[in-house]
């Protein structure tokens, strides 16, 4: 939710996205409203820097980032000091807080300092309410985990919802939160980079949380839409509900499963069922049982993120996985088999890139290839503007001053 509405000075950032075959960089130039991508590069990583969904060799990763950051620099000859990044980690938790806060003076205005206190509040229940979900899923007794991007998703006052708490005036407000934590030895990757490169880290931006912004200036900005994001060794799941991120889980489950298993199959190489994987003719026993375990792993955590039985009709997919036989098998899904049910049938959202997405620059990095960049770059506007908003300045403010 964006509660931003005053004009922002110029600032140039570096976005650094991590991916698990590439790493790709961007150079933008935040002025007022606009976003402009100053200049691009992306640099292939050997296979060996990222294990799974984990990085394996931070040294190398961080050369890697430096000889792609160097390249982007030097076309345009600015060396921004800030940077924005995400790292791949397979281990990320989204932790929704809703909290009841009854004032001792109703008839008093809302102060900045009464709303700090609030935050600050559901931000500690929310991380105490992260650790039990982790080891609830992981089994591990002490993880240690850094709370990285907090987003206010709802506040009313009095049953009234308001866009900004302040000066209002009122007896009860509630405030519901979406807090995503990473594990500290993930958070200390990301800054033993940044230190490598020498920047200071303006935000990390997890990719589950930015994607939904590459709808927030079109037709389906306040819809209620299911993110699928599949790639390589994980499916994504968001749920946006009006245009406000609910909640996100990962299925650790995807297309080096399903190659693996053709491959076991066939005797084929993995080049050549990569190549073959798309045509509709091939591998369909073998692409109809691994999609009807994905499919109950997708049920499973849509479960768990959903407080409720219905939904979102509309589907945005996208990444590696996005192929004709995945979007055929989703439309065919009986939700009603898992207690489940959706207002319409499964619909497909289509981005026309070039037009949908607001952002000026280079229209050749404009392509389903590079959704999650795209997305960071529209999210790390936010970021920018943090200061001109007392809201997002208090969640700010509070991050810093408590280290998470």
């Amino acid at each position: 939710m964006s509660f931003i509405s005053k004009i922002i000075p110029s600032k140039k950032v570096i976005l650094i996205d991590v991916g698990t075959y590439k790493v790709k960089i961007a150079l933008c130039e935040y002025k007022n409203n606009e976003i402009n991508i100053l200049s691009y590069a992306e640099k292939k990583q050997e296979a060996s820097d990222i294990i799974g969904s984990e990085i394996a060799n931070i040294e190398w990763i961080s050369n890697t980032i430096a000889i792609c950051l160097d390249k982007l620099l030097q076309e345009k000859n600015i060396n921004p000091h800030d940077m924005v990044i995400n790292i791949p980690t397979s281990t990320i938790i989204s932790c929704g807080k809703n909290l009841h806060y009854t004032r001792s003076i109703p008839d008093q205005s809302v102060t900045i300092e009464e709303l700090d206190y609030i935050i600050a509040k559901a931000e500690k229940e929310a991380l105490d309410e992260a650790k039990n979900q982790i080891q609830n899923k992981t089994g591990y007794s002490e993880v240690d985990m850094k709370l990285i991007t907090s987003s206010i998703t709802e506040i009313n006052i009095d049953g009234f919802k308001v866009s900004n708490p302040l000066w209002f005036t009122g007896k009860n407000i509630y405030l519901s939160l979406l807090n995503i934590f990473i594990p500290a030895s993930r958070y200390h990757i990301i800054h033993t980079i940044a230190n490598y490169l020498e920047k200071n880290i303006l935000s990390i931006i997890p990719l589950e949380f930015s994607l939904p912004k590459v709808l927030s200036s079109g037709d389906y900005a306040h819809d209620d839409v299911l993110f699928i994001d599949i790639w390589n060794t994980k499916t994504s799941l968001i749920i946006q509900k009006a245009g406000v991120i609910i909640g996100f889980d990962k299925v650790n489950l995807w297309i080096h499963d399903l190659i693996k298993t053709i491959k076991e199959k066939t005797g084929e190489t993995t080049i050549e069922v990569i190549k073959n994987i798309p045509d509709e003719s091939k591998y369909i026993q073998e692409k109809k049982e691994f999609l009807s375990v994905w499919e109950e792993w997708l049920i499973i955590t849509l479960k768990e993120i959903l407080p409720w039985s219905l939904i979102p009709y509309k589907i945005l997919l996208s990444g590696g996985g996005d192929n004709l036989f995945v979007r055929e098998h989703i439309s065919k899904i009986n939700l009603s088999k898992y207690g489940l049910h959706s207002l319409k049938p499964f619909s497909f959202i289509h981005i026309d890139f070039e037009k949908d997405i607001k952002i000026n620059g280079d229209k050749k990095i404009f392509d389903k290839t590079n959704i999650w960049l795209l997305s960071m770059i529209i999210a790390s506007k936010e970021v920018i503007q943090y200061k001109n908003n007392p809201i997002l300045s208090i969640i700010k403010n509070f991050l810093e001053k408590n280290e998470w």
